[in-house]
C-alpha cells in the first residue's frame, strides 16, 4: 500500500513575495505550484455563524496531507479541489496553511510508503447567498 493512493484531492499553492517597484518593496500573491496532489481529513463541518453585517464560516479542524517533498509553508494560500484525482471536484475550498508536520519513513517499516506531511488548515469564509460559482476566488 502506498499513502499516495489515498491522494485523490489536489491543491494550488500560492505565497507572498516580495518585488521592487522603483523605490518602493511591493508585496503580491503568487502561484507557486499547481495540481499537486493532496487529502483533506475532515473531522467536523461547524455551522455558520452570524454577526450583525454577514454571515461566516469557520474551520479550524481540517487537516491536509501530502508528500514531504511539497514546499508548503505557514502562511501560504491553498486552494483545494477535492475529488479532482478522480476526475471530478465537488467542492472547492481556499483555505491557509498551519505549520506542516512531517513524517517519515521508519527503517524496516512494517507498511511502506506512509511517509508523509500534515498541516492544519484555516478557514474562515463570509458567506453571500448571492455568488455565482465563476472560478473566481
Amino acid at each position: 500500500m502506498n499513502y499516495a493512493d489515498w491522494y485523490t484531492d489536489r491543491v494550488d499553492i500560492y505565497r507572498v513575495r516580495n518585488y521592487a517597484d522603483g523605490a518602493l518593496t511591493r508585496q503580491e500573491r503568487v502561484k507557486v505550484a499547481e495540481d499537486i496532489p493532496c487529502r483533506i481529513y475532515r473531522n467536523k463541518t461547524n455551522v455558520p455563524r452570524m454577526q450583525p453585517t454577514a454571515a461566516y464560516s469557520e474551520n479550524v479542524d481540517d487537516k491536509l496531507a501530502c508528500a514531504n517533498s511539497v514546499d508548503i509553508r505557514a502562511g501560504d494560500e491553498l486552494h483545494i479541489y477535492r475529488g479532482r484525482g478522480l476526475g471530478h471536484v465537488d467542492q472547492k475550498i481556499r483555505a491557509f496553511a498551519g505549520e506542516p508536520a512531517h513524517f517519515y519513513e521508519p527503517f524496516g517499516a512494517v507498511i511502506p510508503g506512509l511517509a508523509h506531511q500534515e498541516l492544519a488548515l484555516l478557514q474562515k469564509e463570509y458567506l453571500d447567498a448571492e455568488v455565482e460559482d465563476d472560478g473566481v476566488w
